[in-house]
């Protein structure tokens, strides 16, 4: 999963947007509260300036010509609180909100404004002026709770949390969408890939966007490289053997010669060489003939259909003639391998049985789970179990006393490993050789 690279695109985008929306989030509240306590400070400001007009400079002790028109500041813990303190005489004048507490008193020139907790806890916002009046000097101090600002700030935190825990399900839904779609190019591509590995197509077709479409061109221009290599490669082989034919036949009419004229020792070891030789040349020539394929190639052919078709043209061979045949098949197994290629294994095996067999050869076809098990058994002598791991060995010959070179049996193997199945020699219950093989169902 971590190596996706929509996976990958998706976690990025998803962290880019939580870290945007929480950023966001937390700068929007800051500026929230930010500006409420600005407009608080503007209106302490104004009610500062009011108090120091009321202010009388007559009185000995700090007092105050008229009363403000908040009634919070009439009001004991309204929210809003003022205090005038003389700092020749350090008697202090309050308003009733303060309710017989006093404000520390700040130390500084000008105008300060700062956040103040009492002894009770309370949060305050507070503006503090030093002013001369008359040869009087006093420090007036305006302020206000924080907590409403507090609170504020809570429900304004709140609902921009529900605001942008929303608009951040639906960008990522978005960035999903629109990842599906931006891939989706690829996911064609991959299909198209997986098209030609099942053989369905033989190159990438369809129109894709000018950043995929190099790379489709260039994986249609290797498959046709690579089938032209293929061709070039069959058509030499086959030049090759068929080249090789004329001085064989060649050899085996001087072997003839040789044998006219009284020379038989000679001649046979002439016309065995030629004869190995020209085996040798069917046996390549055969396997150039097998498809090669990929891992994830899909094929389909019948196995009962093979089995029938290939004992049909052996019983009328002169060997075949004198066995008795008998096929015990069930159902009709497709089984994934190309035609071609299971006729030559099928025909490969049951000539290699009609050639020991004695008097009988057995054929059963099961399906085993996902695999389809072909069986061939013959009555013959039958192999030693030391010799078997060494059945299908490239020229490996266990009787001399038979005519062949022991190709046959490695064109099977071949075949074999070529599509993932397995073979397995075993002895008969006639005493003969028992041969399983197991091919991967097809798909439906």
């Amino acid at each position: 999963m971590r190596d996706s690279i929509r996976f990958r695109l998706m976690a990025l985008a998803t962290l880019i947007v939580v870290c945007a929306l929480v950023g966001s989030g937390i700068i929007l509240h800051a500026l929230f509260v930010t500006n409420l306590e600005r407009s608080v400070q503007a209106d302490l400001e104004g009610a500062m300036s009011r108090i120091i007009a009321l202010i009388d400079p007559q009185a000995p002790e700090p007092a105050l010509l008229g009363t403000l028109p908040d009634p919070r500041y009439e009001t004991p813990l309204g929210g809003r609180y003022w205090q005038v303190r003389s700092l020749d005489s350090g008697a202090i004048l309050s308003s009733r909100s303060l309710f017989e507490q006093q404000l520390d008193p700040v130390e500084g020139d000008g105008q300060t404004t700062l956040h103040y907790e009492d002894a009770a806890g309370h949060h305050l916002i507070l503006i503090n002026r030093d002013v001369e009046i008359g040869e009087r000097r006093y420090q007036v101090t305006v302020g206000q709770d924080h907590d409403p600002i507090h609170r504020a700030g809570e429900r304004y935190a709140s609902e921009i949390a529900q605001l942008f825990g929303l608009l951040g399900i639906g960008i990522i839904i978005a960035s999903w969408m629109q990842l599906r779609l931006g891939l989706s190019p690829l996911m064609t591509l991959r299909s198209g890939v997986d098209a030609i590995r099942s053989g369905e197509v033989q190159h990438l077709s369809g129109r894709y966007p000018s950043e995929i479409s190099p790379l489709v061109d260039e994986v249609n221009a290797l498959l046709v490289e690579r089938e032209k290599m293929a061709e070039r490669a069959r058509r030499r082989a086959s030049d090759l053997a068929h080249g090789l034919k004329t001085p064989l036949a060649a050899l085996q009419g001087i072997a003839m010669r040789l044998r006219e004229r009284g020379e038989d020792a000679e001649a046979f070891a002439l016309n065995e060489l030629a004869t190995e030789m020209s085996e040798r040349i069917d046996y390549q020539m055969r396997l150039a003939a097998l498809r090669t394929r990929a891992e994830q190639h899909r094929e389909s052919s019948s196995l009962n259909t093979a089995v029938l078709r290939t004992m049909a043209v052996l019983r009328k061979t002169e060997r075949g003639e004198s066995l008795n045949w008998l096929a015990q098949l069930g159902d009709d197994l497709q089984v994934d391998i190309h035609r071609q290629d299971l006729m030559e294994l099928v025909g490969v095996m049951l000539e290699n049985a009609c050639k020991w067999a004695d008097t009988r050869v057995l054929i059963e076809s099961a399906r085993h789970g996902d695999l389809g098990m072909l069986a061939i058994e013959d009555d013959g002598p039958g192999i030693t179990s030391d010799l078997r791991d060494r059945i299908g060995s490239r020229g490996m010959r266990l009787d001399e006393s038979m005519p062949g070179t022991g190709l046959g049996l490695a064109i099977a193997t071949e075949i074999m490993d070529l599509n993932s199945g397995t073979i397995t020699y075993s002895e008969g219950r006639q005493g003969g050789l028992r041969v399983e093989m197991r091919l991967a169902l097809s798909e439906p």
